[in-house]
């Protein structure tokens, strides 16, 4: 089974915006997003993202991944939104 992709542009906004915010070098963004500077970059040059990559860094950030991708997260994009529906 395939896993789900998100955009990776929102991701790499708010990496940028919180790397200008903080003035952090490459080296130190990476630490905080708990990557390697090559996997930094590789994800700054993708167009895609999975779920559980985006999941696992934007917690890092101290972020829940809704506030990163609102529609794909809990719209009707996403794979478990049938689902969701049906739980409530």
């Amino acid at each position: 089974m395939a896993h789900a992709r998100l955009p990776a542009a929102p991701l790499q906004r708010v990496l940028l915006r919180l790397r200008d915010g903080e003035s952090l070098t490459w080296d130190e963004l990476a630490d905080r997003a708990g990557l390697t500077t090559r996997h930094l970059f590789r994800l700054l040059a993708a167009h895609t993202v999975s779920e559980t990559v985006g999941d696992r860094i934007t917690c890092r950030l101290g972020l829940h991944p809704v506030l990163v991708w609102p529609k794909q997260w809990l719209g009707q994009e996403h794979p478990c939104a049938s689902n969701a529906k049906e739980a409530v």
